[in-house]
């Protein structure tokens, strides 16, 4: 790892940098809905952090106190991971952004809850790990 720094978004900065899906193109619908919804959910106490390397995106991690969560979960006292996604394993990026998460569980007294369906690329097969 290069020079590496954790954001916490806001809705300025989204507005400024953007949610970093790369699956999306910064014009589509989908991307313009999720970063509407992002700033929606700011208010509610969302937590959308982005990892950045060599100036570079390379992770982020959304989550959110499970009273507030998108997901179908009741967990009161709980921060749910709504997700996690890194572009290189290995690289630590992960870790980073889940130690992040910890830390505000703790602030708040509460516990993570982590729903995770895992992808690793392996060529052309895509291997789904379920926890």
């Amino acid at each position: 790892m290069g020079n590496v720094e954790l954001i916490e978004f806001n809705d300025e900065l989204l507005e400024g940098i953007g949610s970093y899906c790369l699956r999306s193109k910064k014009k589509s619908n989908g991307y313009l809905n999720k970063n509407n919804w992002l700033n929606n959910r700011f208010e509610e106490g969302l937590k959308y952090v982005q990892v950045i390397d060599n100036k570079k995106q390379v992770g982020f991690i959304e989550y959110t106190e499970a009273e507030n969560s998108s997901r179908v979960v009741h967990a009161d006292g709980y921060l749910v991971i709504h997700c996690l996604w890194v572009n290189e394993v290995g690289k630590g990026y992960g870790t980073l952004l889940i130690n992040k998460c910890l830390e505000d569980a703790k602030k708040l007294a509460k516990k993570v809850l982590l729903l995770l369906r895992i992808q690793q690329r392996l060529g052309r097969q895509v291997k789904k790990y379920y926890f």
